[in-house]
């Protein structure tokens, strides 16, 4: 697939850079504050449409400066793609080879972006709500349509709770909601299921105990969504809300015997959320012959020195692109015949390696 080149003007603390991306690894090293992160979040904006720090994107504007804009070029099947990303006063734009892409979900068809980064932890220890669009974002890179089902299912959910709230005749939506609702749960269980083959080897590799999930539904397990719809009829007019569906899934991630939210330190949360995230560039690379490209900020971060060696053990044999950032080189020696840049104060440098 590779990302080769990407071309970045007035984004945070870069005024203007122009970046060879390698084809298997690129190293970025600097002192906190250079720009190593920054240079990652441009990345992931050609691929997600925002930022992994903040939903904000006029944040992302260099100070002083009107605007931002990104720029990659892409190589995929022998044709060249060329994405981009800014913002201006008129809000965010999206350019796809030299024309307005129709969405961002157009980008991120081209390009699957993933990060490991210092704070994903909240994957693990955070609500359901993240972990669902984890598993969306997923399911969305395998099953084409995949888009369409879940926008379908949340207007006929907000239709219905808005018939809950005004006791206008929720009944009426009940069977187009079971439709739709049965369409995502259905997509997630497949993707569940090819996401947990995945996971086989990476909690030994990363943990030295298995990591594995299962998907819980959104409603009780052993009940078909018709019935648990149907029980849940005097809550939902109650409450004013749907409180059963694929809106209320969840991923459980299990370590060996024991649940992660609680239980393990911060360090094996970001390992385990790490696993799940190279799991899921296992299941693409199996779908689409290659698992996008993945951002890794500062992976020493929380980890000791043995845990930070079994991670990039198992990104060695990742079949993704990947672009990593570390403080220094002695903390993260660069592998042969890659790339290796250093960050200070905005400006990014070569170095030979």
């Amino acid at each position: 697939m590779p990302l080769n080149q990407v071309r970045i003007h007035s984004f945070r603390c870069l005024s203007k850079v122009d970046l060879p991306v390698n084809s298997k690894r690129t190293y970025i090293f600097g002192p906190n504050g250079a720009g190593k992160t920054s240079l990652l979040e441009a990345i992931y904006l050609l691929g997600r449409g925002r930022s992994f720090r903040t939903r904000q994107s006029r944040r992302l504007i260099q100070h002083g400066q009107e605007s931002f804009a990104v720029y990659g070029a892409l190589d995929l099947g022998g044709v060249t793609h060329h994405l981009g990303v800014g913002r201006s006063a008129g809000g965010l734009e999206l350019r796809l080879d030299g024309k307005p892409a129709p969405g961002i979900s157009a980008l991120a068809r081209l390009l699957p972006v993933h990060v490991i980064e210092p704070s994903m932890h909240s994957l693990i220890e955070g609500g359901p709500k993240n972990r669902r669009q984890f598993l969306d974002w997923g399911v969305f890179h395998v099953k084409q349509d995949y888009l369409s089902v879940c926008r379908r299912y949340r207007r006929i959910l907000g239709q219905r709770n808005m018939a809950l709230k005004t006791h206008s005749g929720e009944a009426s939506w009940n069977e187009s909601l079971l439709e739709a609702g049965l369409e995502v749960d259905q997509a997630r269980s497949h993707y569940v299921s090819q996401l947990a083959n995945a996971l086989v080897g990476l909690g030994e590799a990363l943990l030295g105990r298995p990591l594995e999930i299962a998907y819980r539904k959104g409603w009780r397990k052993g009940q078909a969504f018709e019935e648990a719809l149907e029980a849940s009829s005097g809550k939902d007019s109650a409450i004013g809300a749907t409180q059963v569906g694929p809106h209320r899934a969840d991923l459980i991630i299990s370590l060996g015997t024991r649940g992660v939210r609680e239980e393990v330190s911060r360090g094996q949360q970001k390992l385990i959320a790490a696993g799940l995230v190279l799991a899921q560039i296992r299941v693409f690379a199996s779908n689409r012959d290659d698992g996008g490209i993945l951002l890794v900020d500062d992976p020493a971060a929380e980890l000791d020195k043995s845990s930070l060696g079994a991670l990039i053990s198992v990104l060695d044999e990742l079949p993704a692109q990947q672009v990593l950032t570390s403080l220094e080189e002695s903390i993260l020696p660069p592998a042969s015949g890659c790339s290796v840049f250093h960050v200070e104060q905005g400006k990014v440098l070569s170095m030979v390696q």
